[in-house]
């Protein structure tokens, strides 16, 4: 998960390299909550972990603090219907609307 946050940092934030050590923070990264919230969305979107914002994280959070935390999230459930979808009959009758007027 560390490695993913890095090239994250480099590639989606511009970051630079060098400056991506498991001590930095977001706040040392100069990332604001915007740009945390849309990390969470992008390593939800990777990983399909069920992480909705960085309700865990903030400006102090190291990086290495930060892939503990994603790493610890769970995977997110498939959608599950709870109710039977209506069905539909597969012979409708097809109106022919008429353009006598």
């Amino acid at each position: 998960m560390y490695a993913m946050l890095c090239e994250l940092l480099v590639q989606e934030f511009g970051i630079d390299a060098t400056d991506i050590v498991p001590e930095a923070t977001f706040e040392s990264l100069e990332l604001d909550s915007l740009s945390m919230a849309e990390l969470a969305v992008i390593v939800a979107d990777r990983t399909d972990k069920d992480f909705s914002g960085p309700a865990n994280l903030d400006k102090d959070t190291t990086l290495a603090e930060a892939a503990v935390a994603f790493e610890a999230v769970p995977i997110a459930e498939p959608y599950a219907r709870t109710t039977p979808a209506p069905s539909v009959p597969t012979s409708a009758p097809v109106h022919a609307l008429s353009s006598d007027g």
